[in-house]
């Protein structure tokens, strides 16, 4: 598996999954979303960052939907 990277310099590259440190997870929640960040490391460096977002409320979009419809 290949991982997309940036080492800083503003290029991304795949690079092979085993040879990055990681995955580390992080999570972080509040009264809206819930959200899950996973890092990759080369050499003690995060090279790669990605975060999943998922809502815990509706953002209202049924009303929009019933002014439309």
């Amino acid at each position: 598996m290949f991982i997309n990277i940036d080492l800083g310099d503003g290029r991304i590259f795949p690079m092979e999954a085993h040879l990055l440190e990681g995955p580390f997870f992080k999570r972080m929640e509040n009264g809206h979303e819930s959200t899950q960040i996973t890092e990759y490391k080369y050499r003690g460096k995060v090279v790669h960052r990605s975060a999943h977002v998922t809502l815990k409320q509706g953002i209202g979009v049924e009303a929009v939907l019933g002014r439309i419809g």
